[in-house]
């Protein structure tokens, strides 16, 4: 793979920056930069087909003009769209890729893996750092061996997948942009999707671990896979409907609609039960020694309090 094409599927590395250096910021680029962002707005996280080298090199710089409209809007939830997005994309191409291209990548953010006994380990301060919130990443369900963590092919494609997102969503302020910036950030903010639902928490109308999931949510921040399954069975257990939880998770940057009320009302169909705080924490999503043995029950003490204060 030559370095244009690198380049042209990891918008991030070195190669790509070199490339961008001889490139004018054109119309058409930041038009370009433009449809990326609305891409992460729509959810699609297929990468753009591009055949002659000019077309490639626009590509290529379309992802620093991207980064540079939302300097501008400094909009976290468009942010961690764009974030969330392009790093799925990123994600696709490494998983088609052999391991020295994988590596190649990783090397762009410090992950250095060690091969010894045909066992693949990582140094644990990287390794934490770039980890997701998953029980399946958690140190505890992992091997240490003097400091350094076993991982596998895929382990380490998600560690870098989750380094571009955080990459990606290190974005500078971009205080005074050329005209046509401007121009495209408000463009860009009448096509923002309008969330009926407002999140209206209040400190003791439910335990602090799920104050912490809403609060995220309303920052438009992602959240994992454990702690959506949480947030979605405690809601759907307290008597929240279909619509304001789709609502709530709306405001989720990889938010897709069909998606999030199949899983709704699958969750309801089977009938999950909300788990216990000890799995909570388990999850590595308790945030206070509430000692309530399960959240619903928290918010059941919390409603009769409510109804004795009226009383």
């Amino acid at each position: 793979m030559d370095d244009l094409d690198f380049a042209l599927k990891y918008p991030f590395s070195s190669e790509a920056k070199q490339i961008v250096q001889n490139i004018h910021l054109t119309d058409r680029v930041l038009e370009l930069g433009a449809e990326r962002i609305k891409k992460a707005l729509r959810g699609e996280s297929k990468a753009r087909v591009v055949l002659n080298q000019e077309g490639k090199k626009e590509d290529i710089a379309s992802f620093a003009a991207a980064r540079m409209i939302l300097g501008f809007m400094k909009n976290t939830f468009l942010t961690n769209k764009f974030a969330v997005n392009e790093s799925k994309v990123v994600r696709s191409h490494l998983d088609k890729e052999d391991k020295k291209t994988v590596e190649r990548v990783a090397a762009r953010f410090d992950i250095f893996p060690e091969n010894r006994n045909n066992t693949m380990l990582l140094d644990l301060p990287t390794y934490v750092r770039f980890s997701v919130r998953s029980p399946y990443y958690r140190l505890v369900n992992r091997k240490l061996t003097n400091g350094f963590v076993e991982i596998n092919d895929n382990d380490l494609r998600r560690l870098v997948e989750e380094a571009v997102r955080k990459h990606t969503e290190d974005i500078p302020v971009v205080r005074d942009p050329p005209k046509q910036v401007k121009h495209i950030a408000e463009r860009i903010i009448e096509e923002l999707p309008k969330s009926e639902t407002t999140i209206n928490a209040k400190e003791g109308d439910h335990p602090p671990c799920i104050l912490n999931l809403l609060e995220s949510a309303k920052k438009h921040q992602n959240l994992n896979h454990s702690a959506r399954w949480y947030l979605a069975t405690y809601l759907n257990a307290i008597g929240m409907g279909e619509d304001a939880i789709t609502g709530i998770y709306a405001q989720l940057p990889d938010f897709n609609e069909k998606t999030t009320r199949y899983q709704i009302k699958h969750l309801r169909r089977k009938g999950y039960n909300v788990p216990s705080c000890s799995t909570v924490m388990s999850y590595g999503l308790c945030v206070a020694s509430c000692r309530t043995g399960n959240p619903v029950r928290w918010h059941k003490l919390s409603e009769s309090r409510k109804k004795e204060i009226l009383k």
